[in-house]
Parts: structure tokens; sequence; C-alpha cells
């Protein structure tokens, strides 16, 4: 009878460990199973976010996409112009006569995240950034992603750059179901281009059982976004996390969603955030507002000294003044007390 209660005591703290969130900032959130078409849980799905890198998982289907049709190829080389080199960090950064193939360009994009490799392949596919913009926002639109639009093919900062928890689901859906024999792509933890080796900043590749993609993204406005994949025993699950506060914060919700989805098709009691999973069809999945509403700006969220202060914490160097203030006030406290106490007399 102990033993059958500790059981229950231990499986019960096991459920709740893995439907908690870690605190912090919530932003939106979607677990979805992409070969069943099917939603176990959503959270402000509709809520309009700045995509960041997550953009990059748009730029890849693109370019998979013209492989597949023959438009370039997969071993073809990629020029990289004065723009494409010029992209802010992170970049890459390969020197002038350096050859680089499509693949290459793919990988470091991906694992790398790399804007200058991203540029390049834009201007590869459709002659210009603007034009790959405007290309991919039209494939969004095929695909379903109802209010995503893009600017640019690497996600820097534009304000008109926008898309949803529920529109990345969609996608990634699409890249596993049009692109299987790319899908490898995601889930390699490195690439190794010249003479660098790149280490895939997707954490959960090296931290989670069974990851297996696929794409990290972040700006101060977006926060830490992520789309993360997972196959325990045969069955794919997809998290969609968008404005964690911090990397880590990012990583360990993904992770806690991923486990609560698996223990839900598994058949075991599973929560996020207080709510049961459930299995709706994506396409069933009810929009929160008619009207998208305007982007939410985690910039004074995000915690990193980047993005500037965040609630909290005091601004950089003044810790160290305030403690010096102090020192010096009751240092001088004393002297002014006895100053006093003489007037007074």
């Amino acid at each position: 009878m102990r033993g059958w209660l500790r059981t229950s005591v231990i499986s019960a703290a096991l459920v709740f460990i893995l439907a908690a969130p870690s605190g912090g900032s919530a932003g939106p959130v979607l677990l979805l199973e992409p070969a069943r078409g099917e939603v176990l849980f959503a959270d402000e799905a509709d809520a309009t976010w700045f995509p960041a890198s997550l953009t990059k998982l748009m730029t890849a289907y693109v370019v998979f996409d013209a492989v597949k049709e023959g438009r370039i190829a997969w071993d073809g080389l990629v020029p990289l112009s004065d723009k494409a080199r010029g992209q802010p960090a992170t970049r890459i950064g390969l020197r002038l006569g350096i050859d680089l193939t499509v693949e290459q360009a793919v990988r470091g994009m991906v694992l790398r995240s790399a804007n200058d490799f991203s540029t390049a392949l834009a201007e590869l596919v459709a002659g210009s950034e603007e034009a790959f913009a405007e290309l991919a926002t039209e494939t969004a639109r095929r695909l379903g992603m109802t209010r995503t639009r893009f600017r640019n093919p690497h996600g820097l900062p534009d304000a008109e750059q926008v898309t949803t928890a529920r529109d990345m689901g969609v996608l990634a859906a699409a890249l596993i179901r049009d692109f299987p024999d790319r899908m490898e792509v995601f889930s390699t933890p490195t690439v190794r281009i010249h003479r660098q080796t790149f280490h895939s900043q997707n954490e959960l590749l090296r931290t989670f059982s069974g990851a297996d993609g696929m794409k990290t993204g972040f700006t101060c406005g977006a926060g830490y976004n992520i789309v993360a994949s997972a196959t325990r025993n045969g069955r794919q699950l997809v998290a969609v996390i968008l404005g964690a506060p911090t990397k880590a914060m990012r990583s360990e919700r993904a992770a806690q969603v991923l486990e609560a989805g698996f223990a839900h098709i598994e058949g075991r009691q599973a929560e996020i955030d207080g709510k049961p999973l459930r299995t709706i069809a994506l396409k069933d999945l009810a929009m929160a507002s008619a009207e998208p509403m305007p982007p939410h700006d985690m910039s004074r969220e995000t915690r990193t000294r980047k993005c500037g202060n965040y609630p909290g914490r005091a601004p950089r160097g003044t810790a160290g003044k305030a403690k010096r203030d102090a020192k010096a006030a009751a240092s001088v406290a004393p002297i002014e007390a006895a100053k006093a106490t003489a007037i007074a007399r």
C-alpha cells in the first residue's frame, strides 16, 4: 500500500513538473502534431509577433522549393554580394574567393542563423531581397499563413515583418510534409564550412530526448523565439514558443511544452499553464479575433543588456554607484547628526 502511494505521489509530481511554466513572461504557445494536422495546445496563437530568425524557416522553404523545381541546384554556387557581406551579425563572413554552395548556405543559415547567407540565398532565388520578400509572403498565403508578412529573408528588425504562433506552426508542418528529405538540415548539430565548424543554436538538440529541429530566433522586439520539433516512438510534435525573456527560459519552456505533449499522447495526464491539453484540427482552431493586433514589442521585457534595462534590474553601472552613495551617506551621517545637535542646543 505504501509503495502504491509513493508511486502515485511521484507520478503526480512528475505531471506537475512537466506542465508547470518556469515563471516570467509567457508569450504565445502552440503545440501540434504535424502528421495528423492536430493542435494539442494553443495560447495566444494569433497574437501578432516579430518572427526574428524564425524567418529563416520560410527562406529555407522557398530555397527547398526552388531546388525541387530545378531553378537552382543543391550543389550550385551562391554568389555573396556586397549587400550580403554587409549584413549585421549574426553572420559567417567568408573571405572573398571562397566558394559557397546552396547546401552550405542553407546549413549555415539554419545552424548559425547567418544573415549574410540568408541574403545571398534570397538574391540567388529571386534576384533581390525585396523580390524575395514578396515571394516569401505569397508562399505564406499559399500555405495558409494568414497573418504573416515578410519584408526580408533573415528576420532582422522591420516593423512590417510579422507572424503568429499559428502561422509558424503551419510553416513547420509544411516543411515536414513537403520536404522530408531535407529535414536533417534542422537536426544536424554541427556544420563545417571552409575551415570553420559551427554548432547549432538550438540547445534542445543537445538537452532534450528525441529533439530533431528546427530553428531559434532573437531580436529585442521579438524576445527569444523557437520552433522546436521532437520525435518519440514514431510520433513527432512541434512546439512554437514566442517572446521568452531569456534564452534559457525559451529552451526550458519549449522542453516543458513538448514533454507535456508526449505525456498527453501516451495517455498520461498533462497540463500547460494549468490548462489541460486537448486535440483539435489545426484548420478548426478558431481565431481569437477577426483582425490582427499590432505586434507586441518585447524590448522592455527581454532580459539582455543589448536590449536595455529590464524590469527588476538597475541600469548597468548604477548598482555600484548606489552602493558607493549609500556608503558615503553612512559615513557623513554621524557628522551631520552632531551638527544638528549643536545647532539645536
